[in-house]
């Protein structure tokens, strides 16, 4: 539903079929309120706002943990990256970059298993067709404590290379809490490496450290 010109939605949990190429099409070039609320609504606002007064425009994304915030940005870009008329490679990085970015910024939580542990501000840049020319993410507020759980300073020089120390050599430091894990990058990369790899690089399994225990 809307309040004024702000989307209120609710995470579904579910895929629905309301995000097609098809709705896409529905939601081009119209105003606020002649379609049902949508966030192809609020994204088609914005980008002809944009054209027409030739000003930049910004949409503003927030909730709680687990509200659907990483997931309606990813709709706003799939949405700009199809009206902008001219795709070309640019607009298929912006679109990719987000899975590069959730490995070493989301992690799994009590409340949602690909909960975002760090905020980010997209700037997308267009020519003066409407075309995508660009992009510039920035990141802040990490939530480092995730990296490592201390109980006090510990000894080790970095945390990330703290990471690679077995359960024993790891003192002063908590496992992760109960359903919670650490950031999904450590994980993807013990799960892709082979035997041999581990081997070389002294690796184990995520089971194996303290700050990875599952």
């Amino acid at each position: 539903t809307y309040t004024g010109s702000i989307l209120v939605a609710v995470n579904p949990y579910q895929l629905l079929p309301i995000y097609s190429p098809e709705q896409i099409r529905l939601y081009t070039n119209k105003k606020i309120g002649e379609m049902p609320p949508h966030i192809f609504a609020i994204a088609d606002n914005c980008y002809f706002n944009m054209q027409r007064n030739n000003k930049d425009q910004c949409c503003i994304i927030s909730g709680e943990s687990g509200a659907g915030k990483t997931e309606s940005t990813k709709l706003i870009l799939q949405f700009l990256a199809a009206i902008s008329g001219q795709h070309s490679w640019i607009e298929q990085q912006v679109l990719e970059a987000n899975p590069i970015l959730e490995a070493f910024g989301n992690a799994k939580t009590i409340r949602n298993d690909n909960s975002s542990r760090f905020g980010k501000y997209i700037d997308i840049h267009f020519n003066k067709r409407g075309a995508i020319e660009g992009a510039k993410i920035e990141q802040y507020l990490l939530e480092k404590s995730r990296v490592c759980r201390q109980v006090r300073s510990a000894r080790h020089g970095s945390c990330l290379r703290g990471a690679a120390l077995p359960r024993e050599l790891t003192l002063g430091l908590l496992p992760q809490a109960p359903d919670e894990r650490n950031y999904h990058v450590f994980y993807c990369m013990l799960r892709g490496m082979t035997a041999e790899q581990k081997k070389k690089l002294g690796l184990g399994k995520a089971t194996d450290y303290n700050y990875l225990a599952m």
